[in-house]
């Protein structure tokens, strides 16, 4: 059941014990990057397009998530969010369909994995409210964090 007493973000825990930077070819690390990284803007990855960040947060947590990864789509120039999401198989129409009315038809993908039990799931930052390429990493994490809380909230609801 999906239950967090505080959901006012600015109480998280929004510390990042893991952020790499890594190879998007070879998933090879580029660099452990110190939590100041998260102050560099998104637009970073724009120059970066062979990149990806991955990080790691507590507050992660509360959203059934352990990591998220960050690019740029190299194919639609979109900044995208990467994450496995641990939510039964069976919400998957709705999932698709809450993804469909909030972030578009056809601009992300959402697979089942068996082997891991986890949705993973990939969807464009830019068609959220409130995001910019000039944003902060840590905002766009927050803005994604918020994303897969309101999903979840849908979920429970619906429940």
């Amino acid at each position: 059941m999906f239950k967090d007493e505080n959901t006012d973000v600015t109480n998280k825990d929004w510390s990042f014990p893991v952020i790499e930077r890594c190879l998007k070819e070879t998933e090879e690390l580029i660099k452990e990057e110190p939590e100041s990284f998260m102050n560099e803007p998104v637009s970073y990855f724009s120059k970066n397009v062979d990149e990806f960040l991955y990080v790691e947060s507590n507050a992660f947590e509360t959203i059934r998530v352990d990591g998220i990864a960050f690019e740029v789509d190299d194919v639609f120039g979109t900044f995208t969010v990467l994450f496995g999401l641990k939510v039964q198989k069976k919400w998957g129409t709705f999932l698709k369909d809450y993804l469909d009315a909030n972030v578009g038809l056809k601009t992300y993908s959402a697979m089942f994995s068996d082997k891991d039990g986890l949705w993973d799931v990939n969807i464009p930052l830019d068609k959220l409210d409130g995001f910019h390429k000039d944003m902060a990493i840590k905002d766009a994490m927050v803005l994604a964090y918020l994303f897969i809380y309101k999903l979840l909230e849908a979920i429970e609801a619906a429940n």
